[in-house]
């Protein structure tokens, strides 16, 4: 039976946010999550469904690393990542490849894309990198002189493509994707799902989407997580949420994709 890659136990959290009064600086919690729990099996495809003011980036911030939560704990690789070290924890956290939600932020401008995708290849040597580099262009379809290329020079489909290299080049045990195709037009979110679904199938990683598009999300899961207001409030199979959901909310999201 396939083991948890990401494990969430009853994760509440969120910002703290400082007040300043004429004689006094008080924090106050700002709570966004609430008693999170939830699973990513190797090899398993989950999204995370929710609008505009769900948590899902106060999640992913949880999830990557980078929030540690008022309560509960997060593992990777069943490592509990809030009571490692910082080194540990970024090794650990190399399990992840993180596709983060703009194409045309993520990357920098003044860095050649060949620099770009050699980058988290530091500890392996000068021949493996540069094979491993065109092993992965060829998965991602994109031709060798985009190495060159500056990313300015790419349209928004290469550069999608160029993030997704370089999140997979490491070799990780998942993919997480924060809303991966709603900067791209139609007829390119089609070709980014099924490279998506490629580089799954083939790489037998676990892909974990966050997107608030249903039309996406079914197309890119095997199971849904629903996210309101902070909380987990349905969780299934993509196909039974999307043709018979339970939750009043998920009812109101299903009706209006």
């Amino acid at each position: 039976m396939p083991g948890d890659i990401i494990r969430l136990e009853d994760v509440t959290a969120g910002y703290v946010v400082i007040k300043q009064g004429i004689k006094s600086i008080a924090r106050e919690k700002m709570v966004v999550l609430r008693n999170i729990n939830l699973r990513i099996k190797d090899g398993e495809r989950v999204v995370i469904i929710g609008e505009s003011g769900s948590g899902k980036t106060t999640l992913l911030r949880v999830i990557l690393g980078l929030l540690k939560p008022f309560n509960g704990r997060v593992f990777v690789i069943g490592k509990d990542i809030y009571s490692l070290k910082w080194r540990e924890r970024v090794k650990v956290l190399r399990q992840i490849g993180y596709v983060s939600q703009d194409p045309y932020k993520a990357l920098n401008p003044s860095v050649k894309v060949g620099t770009i995708l050699e980058e988290p290849l530091e500890a392996l040597g000068i021949s493996e990198r540069g094979s491993r580099v065109k092993d992965i262009l060829r998965l991602v379809n994109l031709p060798e002189n985009v190495l060159n290329m500056y990313p300015m020079e790419l349209s928004g489909g290469m550069r999608q493509r160029v993030l997704i290299a370089r999140a997979i080049i490491h070799d990780p045990e998942v993919l997480i994707l924060d809303e991966p195709t709603s900067a791209l037009d139609v007829s390119m979110q089609a070709q980014i799902v099924n490279l998506i679904n490629e580089i799954h199938r083939k790489l037998e990683l676990a892909v974990l989407t966050v997107t608030h598009d249903l039309g996406v999300a079914q197309y890119l899961a095997d199971r849904a997580v629903v996210l309101y207001r902070g909380e987990i409030i349905e969780e299934g199979d993509i196909d039974s949420i999307i043709k018979n959901p339970r939750n009043e909310y998920t009812r109101l999201l299903v009706s209006s994709y």
